[in-house]
């Protein structure tokens, strides 16, 4: 009987080390099919001190691996595009009916599947100006895994939580987090800052006067205690307060 998310929250959180923390996370989710694991920081992760990366942590066949990143499939791996476009547990059946996929991308899955990486399922996980995803497979193949994609959401998230707190720097001023708070319409206001727009196209994009960026502007900067709109966007970016990215208004 597989342990209740309560139980395997209690075994991760007395983790030490990222190794012990990999197995409590194993034992956990092969209880529920998947025995194989992949871990990618799909941002670089300045917090902690890491960068960018695919297969941080894994346990997926090595040859498998090897050949992967020597035919480049880590910058064309569907898994990973579509890693970008969820907020949600997704299945590698679900990408491959809704994207596209070229010759090259089709071959990347099948040779995976022939490695013995069956019934894959991937996590995105997001936070604060920082990006990742869990990749799990089975090396069993159909009806293998108990498709509780809620529960599996659940572990992974809470992996990248801890796995962040392992790697935190030693408490100083400098890392404290910020108590800046910001407004909706200055969230707003500062995301398309950030994009390099003006005042008057800042205007005309959210519907009010020039007068009215101007007065949020410098509640901003005020907040931010800082006249430069720049700076004040860059600290908003560092801080999680603004995700340019993720702004509706941006064409990406």
């Amino acid at each position: 009987m597989a342990i209740s998310f309560e139980e395997y929250m209690e075994k991760a959180n007395k983790a030490r080390t990222v190794d012990e923390l990999l197995q409590v996370f194993l034992d956990t989710v092969t209880q529920h099919g998947y025995d194989k694991m992949i871990f990618c920081l799909l941002s670089d992760h300045k917090q902690i001190g890491l960068t960018a990366g695919v297969g941080y942590l894994r346990n997926y066949p090595d040859e498998w691996m090897k050949y992967y990143f020597e035919q480049g499939f880590d910058q064309l791996d569907p898994v990973i595009s579509y890693c970008y476009q969820k907020l949600g547990t997704f299945t590698w059946q679900e990408m491959s009916e809704r994207l596209d996929l070229t010759r090259k991308q089709k071959l990347c899955l099948n040779l995976g599947t022939e490695a013995g990486l069956h019934n894959g399922i991937c996590t995105p996980l997001w936070g604060p100006n920082r990006f990742a995803g869990i990749g799990l497979a089975s090396t069993e193949k159909k009806d293998a895994c108990d498709g509780n994609t809620d529960m599996i959401a659940a572990y992974c998230n809470h992996f990248y939580i801890a796995f962040q707190r392992l790697h935190a720097p030693p408490e100083n001023p400098d890392n404290r987090v910020s108590n800046i708070y910001l407004t909706p319409r200055e969230k707003e206001v500062l995301t398309l800052v950030a994009e390099g727009k003006f005042d008057h196209e800042i205007a005309l994009i959210l519907n009010f006067s020039p007068s009215g960026v101007n007065f949020h502007m410098r509640n901003i900067y005020k907040k931010m205690q800082t006249n430069n709109r720049i700076y004040a966007a860059g600290k908003a970016i560092e801080l999680g307060l603004i995700h340019p990215l993720l702004n509706p208004y941006i064409r990406i």
